[in-house]
């Protein structure tokens, strides 16, 4: 049996509550009862003191940037056998269709458009900061009932996030509902497809860490942006937890061409650790990605040094170079993948010169 019972007052209930009208005081326009228990531990990010800065400022409107979304998009790639890489589905019968050269074009549009989709970048916001604030206290209703009352607003034409709901305590005071009540509530009377009531156990610590040892990244991130909000602080904390793993197992390929790398590179420049992804970047030959993920850093970092003085330069090669001589915190590792480039640039150089 679940930690935490959920039932729903039956109508004779509503009536019998309802003629206490002490029960109701101070509550604004309630259309729906439920009786529960409202256990349940809160979640909170642990941020790095160095880091407290970065994390209470808002991210969402320099990620929502055009250039920033340009930047981003141009970095995950569009790799249409990863996109469509085969994955496991119920058994069906194989279709099998003749199709012209036309026909035979269209679909291929279609499936270009049908990728773009599936690239859809969740957004990175700040972590909610909704408080369970007081509404009224009434001492009369003091251990009138062992469990807590949970009033629902639901109207069908109210966004979710104005949706009300309130909590009556058994000690008499009404409140707002926490972030977690909100989240179970809302999945309860407006469910969303594979979300659940209450968070999978993947998510906690121990199970998680399983999880990133499997290197199952892209499943982790996949069931996060179902089960939680973008605002979320468990979303939050799942997601960064997963990039620092990633990071440091140098990882990053798995997510490219997938609609978390986009938030996984403005995660790593956000909080200024983007040098690795750099290097592996470098070592690939991606100098032009290199040279965005710069772009990105002096647009969220515009007063920074490497800001002002990338201003005139278009060289991607070089724009890298002066990221690492004024913002790189690991200067000595960007620097040798930056010259092992230039070495292997320049023998390519020869060998076709040669050849002519």
């Amino acid at each position: 049996m679940a930690a935490s019972i959920i039932k729903t007052a039956v109508f004779r209930q509503c009536q019998y509550l309802l003629s206490r009208r002490t029960l109701f005081h101070g509550l604004p326009r309630v259309l729906n009862i439920a009786r529960c228990s409202t256990e349940g531990s809160s979640s909170s990010t642990s941020l790095d003191k160095g880091n407290h800065e970065r994390a209470s400022r808002d991210p969402l409107p320099i990620f929502l940037d055009k250039k920033v979304q340009t930047l981003l998009e141009r970095i995950t790639g569009f790799d249409l056998a990863k996109i469509f890489r085969p994955k496991k589905v119920p058994l069906q019968k194989p279709r099998y269709k003749l199709l012209t050269t036309e026909q035979l074009e269209k679909e291929q549009a279609a499936a270009i458009e049908k990728g773009k989709a599936k690239l859809q970048m969740p957004p990175v916001m700040k972590a909610s900061q909704l408080k369970p604030d007081l509404i009224s206290d009434n001492p009369n209703l003091d251990q009138l009932n062992k469990c807590k009352f949970v009033f629902t607003d639901i109207s069908l034409d109210i966004p979710h996030k104005k949706r009300l709901i309130v909590v009556r305590e058994p000690d008499g005071k009404l409140r707002h509902a926490s972030l977690n009540e909100r989240c179970r509530f809302l999945q309860i009377y407006f469910p969303m497809e594979g979300r659940k009531v209450f968070a999978p156990k993947m998510f906690e610590e121990e199970f998680l860490e399983k999880l990133l040892e499997k290197g199952s990244y892209k499943y982790i991130l996949d069931r996060a942006c179902i089960q939680f909000e973008p605002d979320h602080p468990d979303y939050i904390r799942v997601t960064h937890r997963t990039y620092e793993h990633i990071r440091q197992k140098n990882a990053f390929d798995i997510l490219r061409s997938t609609r978390h790398f986009g938030p996984m590179t403005f995660y790593y420049v956000w909080y200024k650790n983007a040098e690795n992804l750099l290097v592996e970047m470098i070592q690939r030959e991606q100098i032009s990605d290199a040279a965005d993920v710069v772009h990105l850093h002096n647009i969220i970092y515009p007063d920074s040094k490497c800001a002002l003085k990338c201003a005139d330069i278009n060289n991607h090669l070089e724009l890298v170079k002066v990221f690492c001589s004024t913002e790189c915190s690991q200067k000595d590792y960007l620097e040798l993948a930056l010259q092992s480039y230039e070495d292997s640039l320049n023998l390519k150089q020869l060998q076709v010169s040669s050849s002519s």
